[in-house]
């Protein structure tokens, strides 16, 4: 399925997507649908709480199997702020 898409944007933007499009041998709307699909699969992976960062130290750090992350992240958060638990 196709839509149609108006953008307004400041010239500069548009002579450089355009260079960039003309550069990879493809359109300008084919670059603009790239990012926003590359946009929209970061916002849904960031909301799911993915993120290359937290992908990367995922399993860096061996926890015991009875550690309670939320009871941990609340004693964390309880010290950083000064709060009596």
């Amino acid at each position: 399925m196709s839509a149609t898409l108006t953008v307004n944007l400041d010239a500069e933007v548009l002579r450089l997507a355009e260079q960039e499009a003309k550069a990879r041998h493809t359109t300008l709307p084919e670059v603009v649908a790239h990012q926003l699909r590359v946009m929209a699969r970061n916002w849904q992976e960031t909301r799911a709480g993915k993120t290359p960062v937290t992908d990367a130290l995922r399993g860096a750090v061996k926890v015991p199997p009875d550690f309670d992350e939320r009871a941990a992240i609340t004693e964390e958060l309880q010290k950083k702020h000064r709060v009596q638990g």
